[in-house]
């Protein structure tokens, strides 16, 4: 009988498949676990430990799971994810977890669980030794620190042992901190990279090779310049695994490229070594007020440029937009509605998605603005002549369960680096 259940889900399902390569390097025989995506075969099993991982806007649905296996087990739960890592005491207090694991897992989750099995999966003060964990112990709430992992890339993307792959992350951590992203202040602020010889050894596992990476070609660098040999050295050497049949997409789901990275010479790679035709980039506005309060670090004329660059060279831009921005006016959205139309008329697609404050992140207490009729009117058009691509509509009211969460819930996040700072 299994004594420890990991929860999978298709959101978690990349970050869990990782932390079992993670586990199973360090010597942790992963046969020990029951991993599963459902819950029911949880309740059956009832096992002494199990493990989630989650995003904020899943904890709904969270909450309601970690009631039933409370009533019909006895199992210890521990929590990790973003919102483990942003809001540890809420993830205890209001979620009913008895530990959250708090940063980067690789290291934590071996030690947590070789300890865990050594106490009879009861919280005890040998804890205390595990950095990156939140659990109450006595009545009292104990942080351990923010779980830091220098060399990511010292763990595989996966087990050698199971058949669960996922994209493998080949970059972590971003330099430009946006403020409504999460990343920069949960993976660090300067890019680390998986060694190449690595990225082609595991990608022999995959039949089509994606990638996790914040800005695809940004590879080899510290983040914010372009290392195009380095990029190359890459593309270059999987291209043997492109000749037994493996297909190659890169800068696209589930990663994408900043767009001061497009460039003539960084697309003729592309279309040298891999086999998509369409790119993923960010733009977020189409006002340069609005990028500027963002934090986002490039103009609109750099998402323009990127564009006409990639219809050039026959790319498809899929181009990313948020809507609904803090202090965001009805001629800042008018700017936005006439830079899609743009993009649409020179044959990119557009994704609009409205802004959702995240704990963790500088705008974690802003409000969204309210869309203007014109916005409303433009989205609802586009997206039904299937021209624009985005879950902006259901993100509206989500946005608002998650500005009544942190309103009454809000703590301070620990993040990678210290104190995250706030702006609103």
């Amino acid at each position: 009988m299994h004594e420890i259940a990991i929860r999978m889900t298709r959101r978690n399902h990349n970050a869990f498949v990782h932390l079992l390569g993670a586990l199973e390097s360090q010597g942790f025989d992963i046969g020990e676990l029951l991993i599963t995506k459902d819950l029911h075969e949880i309740l059956k099993t009832k096992p002494k430990l199990v493990l989630y991982s989650f995003f904020t806007e899943e904890i709904w649905n969270v909450q309601e799971e970690v009631k039933l296996l409370k009533e019909k087990t006895n199992a210890l739960l521990v929590a990790g994810g973003y919102h483990a890592t942003a809001m540890p005491k809420h993830t205890l207090n209001h979620l009913g977890f008895d530990i959250a694991a708090i940063g980067e897992g690789e290291e934590l989750i071996f030690q947590l669980l070789t300890v865990l099995k050594g106490n009879r999966f009861k919280l005890s003060e040998n804890l205390l030794h595990i950095r990156g964990l939140a659990f109450y112990l006595g009545g009292k709430f104990v942080f351990t620190g923010f779980a830091r992992v220098d060399d990511f890339a010292k763990f595989p993307p996966f087990a050698e042992s199971s058949r669960l792959i996922a994209p493998v992350e080949i970059s972590r951590g971003c330099p430009f901190g946006c403020y409504y992203c999460q990343t920069p202040y949960i993976k660090g602020f300067r890019m680390r990279h998986r060694p190449i010889e690595q990225i082609v050894r595991y990608s022999k596992r995959m039949r089509d090779m994606r990638y996790i990476t914040p800005n695809a070609f940004a590879y080899g660098s510290p983040g914010g310049i372009l290392k195009l040999d380095r990029l190359e050295a890459l593309l270059k050497a999987l291209q043997p695994l492109r000749k037994e049949g493996r297909r190659l997409f890169y800068g696209t789901f589930p990663s994408e490229v900043r767009p001061e990275f497009i460039k003539p010479e960084t697309l003729e790679l592309l279309l040298k070594y891999a086999d998509n035709r369409r790119l993923a980039i960010g733009a977020q506005s189409g006002d340069d007020e609005m990028l500027k309060a963002m934090h986002r670090l490039h103009t609109r004329e750099d998402v323009k440029q990127a564009v006409e660059y990639m219809i050039e060279y026959d790319i498809e831009p899929v181009v990313d937009f948020i809507v609904g921005l803090p202090n965001e006016s009805e001629e800042s959205q008018r700017k936005s509605i006439e830079f899609m139309k743009w993009i649409l008329r020179k044959g990119g697609k557009v994704r609009a998605h409205y802004f959702m404050p995240l704990p963790g992140t500088p705008w974690a207490r802003c409000k969204p603005s309210p869309l203007s009729e014109e916005m409303k009117k433009f989205l609802g058009r586009m997206a039904a002549r299937g021209y624009i691509e985005g879950s902006w509509g259901v993100q509206i009211e989500l946005s608002k369960r998650l500005q009544r969460l942190i309103e009454e819930f809000y703590e301070e996040s620990p993040s990678y680096f210290g104190r995250v700072k706030e702006v609103c």
